[in-house]
C-alpha cells in the first residue's frame, strides 16, 4: 500500500503488508511530524501577521504552507 500526496501524486510513505507493525509505526510517526510542522508553521504565520503585516508575500507563502499540511492531516 502506498500513501501519495494529492496535489503532486509523489509517494511519501510505503507501506509493505510482511510488516504491519513497522508500517503503522512509520505512519503514526508521520502523522505526528506532520501535525508538529503544521503547528510550527500556524505560530510562524502568527507571529509573522503581529510583526510583519506588510510583508504579505511571506504572509502568502507561510499560509500556503499552513494549507498543504492541513490537507496532509
Amino acid at each position: 500500500m502506498t500513501i501519495r500526496q494529492d496535489e503532486t501524486d509523489v509517494n511519501f510513505l510505503t507501506l509493505k503488508p510482511e510488516n504491519l507493525e513497522g508500517a503503522s509505526y512509520a505512519l503514526r510517526e508521520e502523522l505526528d511530524a506532520n501535525k508538529r510542522a503544521w503547528e510550527r508553521t500556524l505560530w510562524v504565520l502568527d507571529y509573522v501577521k503581529k510583526n510583519y503585516p506588510n510583508d504579505q508575500k511571506l504572509i502568502e507563502a507561510l499560509d500556503t504552507i499552513r494549507h498543504h499540511l492541513a490537507r496532509r492531516a
